[in-house]
């Protein structure tokens, strides 16, 4: 009989990813979100690089931090599937302490995967976010995440940042580095469209994602992205800028700016996977320089499509392996030209889809992921 386990998170992307690879690999994998909804379980058809899986997944609205820490066990009769697991695999905060009380009723192993500590992410929220409390939180973090790692069986960091940082501390508690992988929930039925059509009709462009709907200091960590893609729209207005994640309205809105060149296009926001992929697709190039130590979805997107990569020294910190197959520069105020140059030679372009491409299928593909998870899980469980 397949290892049964139950997989809790409540960042759909790169979870359900992980979950559909260990699916992939034979294991018997109920993914259970917290999210925005409730719905009961369900099985939905998961996307990966090496196919299609699919897997009973359910959801439950947002639940506070403080609810599930007290009274874990008020949740999971209403939320987790009634059946006996083998292993547990959460995130941190909400979905650990209700897979830990999981774990603690059956006596089973418990996995955490981790990313983007808060603690780990001080100077970055500091420095774009203007957010001077995080100085408060850096000691109350760092003891949250040591707490729950010390509570585990087993801790996955996502990258190597994050791998460094729980290095500091000397914790002997088993550590692995599994980078993530993507998962794409396309519906064969859904149309694109017209705005995303129009976008991407005997069009060269350049792509991004800006999400404007964040409001506080977490806008302010879109704030940059969005100055480097107005830079370059500005500077090279023979080249279009596609943004999604939001409006023309609200980039005029949010950044307080009287107008915007031309050639900044805007796809919009709650755009389906069918269309990013699109989008992602007819992009001669992705430029996605990354803000804070923390997984980003959109990098990943871009590394899945394979497309060529403009991006930063954070992303190369985040994923080392990314350094000979994306190009990297700190240099915002240069963008313009870089992005000018690569324009101008299609061969260095198709080299970094090839070397994204590349990359990923070596060491961010659901392949690569199911067997070092599944590798975690035997060594747990025997």
């Amino acid at each position: 009989m397949a290892i049964r386990i139950l997989f809790i998170g409540n960042q759909i992307r790169h979870e359900l990813g992980c979950a559909a690879s260990l699916a992939i690999q034979g294991y018997n994998v109920i993914y259970a979100h917290i999210g925005t909804r409730y719905t009961a379980l369900n099985r939905i058809n998961v996307y990966t690089d090496i196919g299609s899986t699919s897997m009973p997944v359910c959801e439950a609205r947002n639940i506070p931090l403080s609810w599930a820490f007290i009274s874990p066990e008020r949740f999971i009769k209403a939320f987790v599937p009634e059946f006996q697991y083998d292993v547990v695999i959460v995130n941190p905060s909400v979905p650990f302490y209700l897979g830990r009380a999981v774990a603690k009723k059956q006596s089973i192993p418990l996995v955490l995967r981790v990313w983007g500590i808060r603690a780990n992410k001080l100077i970055e929220h500091v420095a774009y976010g203007k957010n001077y409390l995080e100085f408060l939180d850096f000691y109350p973090s760092v003891m949250h995440n040591l707490l729950q790692i010390l509570n585990s069986q087993a801790v996955v960091a996502m990258d190597d940042s994050t791998a460094d940082f729980l290095h500091k501390f000397y914790l002997y508690r088993r550590l692995s580095i599994i980078y993530p992988t993507y998962a794409a929930l396309y519906d064969i039925n859904a149309r694109t469209s017209s705005k995303v059509e129009e976008l991407i009709e005997n069009r060269d462009y350049i792509f991004s994602f800006v999400t404007m709907s964040k409001t506080g200091s977490v806008l302010r960590l879109e704030q940059p992205l969005f100055k480097i893609l107005y830079l370059i729209a500005r500077r090279c207005p023979e080249i279009n800028v596609v943004i999604a994640g939001g409006t023309a309205e609200e980039a005029r809105r949010k950044f307080k700016l009287q107008s915007l060149p031309n050639n900044l296009l805007f796809a919009g926001k709650g755009l389906s996977d069918n269309e990013l992929k699109k989008l992602y697709q007819h992009a001669s190039l992705v430029v996605i320089p990354v803000f804070f130590k923390s997984v980003s979805n959109r990098l990943l997107e871009a590394l899945f499509y394979g497309k060529p990569i403009l991006t930063n020294s954070i992303a190369s910190q985040l994923h080392n392996k990314l350094k000979n197959s994306v190009l990297i520069s700190d240099n915002y105020s240069d963008y313009p030209n870089i992005v000018k140059k690569l324009f101008k030679d299609s061969s260095l372009l198709q080299e970094l889809a090839l070397r994204a491409k590349e990359t990923y299928s070596s060491f961010f593909s659901a392949r690569k992921c199911g067997l070092a998870m599944g590798s975690v899980i035997e060594s747990l469980i025997g």
